[in-house]
């Protein structure tokens, strides 16, 4: 029985071990296949479905911020711009774009000037001071135009001249200053916005003579092409010498003044179409200043200017076919300072509470390729019941190795005509020559005379360095007398003068810049000096190796300004006697700036003339001896 037994487990065993193993049947696999509950039932704890909802609504709120982000920071078509001359300098030195300005530690117009050979600049004071320029002792040899329109000196106390006060480099974005042989023409193109994200600006700063300035700025674009522009200044300095760090007040002081600044601007513009409406005003109340015994004192000031302009335009004149139509206004106010010039057969009284305006109408068409360009421009002006036309063609042919220009302008406010010729030449790469002629020729009622001015330079690079000089030759010329800074009014005449020129602009080592401009007449004449040096060294670096995405840079510069005795014009002698010509003292000034940006946050730090030597650009008038100031300057994309 028990052999029965065995046998029957064996046989079922022994059967098993003849099948083949795949050929067995494997275990069948069970999948849970979840049914849809009904409607209206809840499977899920309620915790976490108000997970999965706040996630939800995270990210569709984090998609929504992209796309307004996206939609909101659009560029949009680009308001008008003036025709902007054409370059035939050895370097692009004389050309400013708006952080160029605003980094260039220039208080004013007269800051940048300097850079000119043969540009003389006088100041009596610090900020709120008078501030004028001349070229070849001529003031009216430097015209400015604010987006294609002129710079009227309407003011009759100014007899003709610009006070450089009134000129707000903090609205600009770009300066170009064109360096003809016989004047310089300042091309000024104020403040504009793109993006439709809000931008605003805020710059604060202090420093001695009790120095407060504080500055607004706001622009915004909308989606529909239409802009908004704000801006406002306030800046007051004290009469004493106050020092910005001790507070300690020294009994030699300066007077100065007030200066407000305004702007304003609203405009739209769509594909190559675009409109608006420009508005700045300027007012100013400045403290007498008190000449040394036997000089001319500057009187008090108390008044206010207004330009304004209506623009439409067509094109780009950066290229192809272009047009524009403006009309401007300007209105000066002198208010209660009592008589500035005194009564003389050319020369009338100035009158308390003085109120001066002019119109000027303004129609410009070109065309401009990257090998010629030509543009035509006519001035209307209304003067004493006459309207005054001055109409000017520009025109330019060639490349970046060789091109030649062309403008000239009919008769104009001053009643003069005016033809200069340009050309620049570089045959190779380390090698530039320029030309430049220009001829003027007044209308025989004002008096002048014509003159012709020739001007050529040559450049040699020098590493990353250009270095060149040259000549120039001026004619016979007769000009007024700046009676704005206290000579009385006449006449002037200059006799033929021929200066030599030097310069040096350049990378001198790695971000180590050099700039030196030096200009020595034959002799010195009324208002000009017979020798003028400035030298500049700067350091401006974005230091990319430790900051790569461009979050910090520095700005370091020192300039030193040399230039012989200015002679001035004082009055004839009686009977055979030498006029009476009075020389200022030679200036030797040497000014320091430090800037640190951080972001979008800009540091800075100013000491004009370090040496605290005194010196004076207006005979009689002692400059501060030296002047700190120091701030911040803030922009925001909002």
């Amino acid at each position: 029985m028990v052999v029965s037994l065995l046998a029957a487990i064996a046989v079922p065993v022994l059967a098993s071990a003849q099948v083949r193993p795949d050929s067995v049947r494997k275990d069948t696999v069970l999948v849970s296949v979840p049914v849809p509950p009904s409607s209206g039932v809840d499977t899920l704890p309620k915790r976490q479905i108000a997970s999965d909802s706040a996630v939800t609504a995270r990210e569709i709120a984090r998609t929504d911020s992209i796309r307004r982000a996206i939609a909101g920071d659009t560029i949009k078509a680009p308001l008008a711009r003036f025709e902007r001359p054409d370059d035939f300098e050895t370097s692009p030195r004389l050309r400013f774009s708006r952080e160029e300005i605003l980094s260039s530690g220039a208080v004013n117009l007269a800051d940048l000037l300097d850079r000119i050979p043969g540009v003389t600049t006088y100041r009596s004071g610090w900020i709120a001071g008078v501030h004028a320029a001349s070229f070849a002792g001529d003031t009216r040899r430097i015209r400015l135009f604010v987006d294609g329109i002129e710079m009227d000196a309407i003011e009759p106390r100014n007899g003709g001249t610009i006070d450089l006060t009134d000129v707000q480099l903090w609205t600009l974005d770009e300066l170009v200053v064109e360096r003809a042989a016989g004047e310089v023409r300042v091309w000024m193109r104020t403040w504009t916005v793109e993006r439709t994200t809000p931008y605003t600006r805020a710059d604060i700063s202090t420093g001695d003579l009790n120095t407060n300035a504080f500055r607004g700025l706001f622009a915004r674009r909308w989606r529909n092409g239409a802009l908004l522009q704000l801006g406002g200044q306030q800046v007051a300095t004290q009469s004493g010498r106050v020092n910005a760090f001790t507070g300690a007040e020294s009994a030699a002081g300066r007077g100065d003044g007030t200066v407000q600044g305004f702007m304003a601007r609203i405009g739209w513009s769509r594909r190559r179409v675009s409109v608006d409406l420009f508005a700045n005003a300027t007012s100013r109340e400045r403290d007498p200043h008190t000449a040394r015994e036997d000089f001319t004192d500057l009187p008090a000031y108390k008044g206010a200017r207004r330009d304004a302009y209506l623009r439409l335009g067509y094109g780009d004149t950066l290229r192809g076919f272009w047009t524009q139509a403006m009309v401007g206004v300007v209105r000066t106010r002198l208010e209660g300072i009592g008589e500035a010039v005194a009564a003389t057969d050319s020369t009338p009284a100035v009158v308390t509470d003085t109120i001066r305006g002019r119109t000027q109408q303004l129609v410009a068409a070109g065309y401009r390729t990257t090998r010629w360009s030509v543009s035509l421009t006519d001035r209307a002006r209304p003067i004493n019941g006459s309207m005054l036309h001055a109409p000017a063609i520009r025109g330019r042919l060639g490349g970046s190795r060789y091109a030649i220009g062309a403008f000239a302008e009919e008769d104009g406010a001053d009643s003069t005509r005016r033809v200069d010729l340009s050309a620049r030449a570089q045959p190779f790469s380390w090698l530039i020559l320029t030309g430049a002629q220009s001829t003027r020729t007044p209308d025989s009622a004002t008096g002048r005379v014509s003159g012709n001015t020739v001007r050529a330079e040559a450049a040699l690079r020098v590493g990353r360095l250009w270095v060149g000089g040259g000549v120039i030759r001026d004619n016979t010329n007769r000009f007024e007398s700046p009676v704005i800074l206290g000579t009385p009014a006449a006449v002037l005449s200059s006799v033929a003068a021929q200066g030599v020129l030097v310069s040096a602009a350049g990378r001198l080592y790695k971000d180590v810049r050099l700039d030196v401009q030096a200009i020595r007449w034959d002799a010195s004449q009324y208002n000009r000096p017979q020798m003028h040096v400035r030298t500049e060294i700067a350091l401006i670096s974005d230091w990319r190796r430790k900051f790569p995405r461009g979050e910090f840079s520095i700005n370091a510069r020192i300039w030193h300004e040399l230039r012989d005795g200015v002679p001035f014009f004082y009055g004839a002698a009686a009977g055979s006697a030498p006029a009476d010509v009075r020389i200022t003292e030679r200036a030797n000034v040497v000014t320091g700036l430090l800037e640190l940006r951080i972001q979008r946050a800009t540091l800075f730090y100013q000491y004009r003339n370090l040496t605290g030597g005194a010196y004076e650009q207006i005979r009689g008038i002692t400059m501060p001896p030296a002047v700190q100031t120091y701030g911040v300057r803030w922009e925001f994309w909002n």
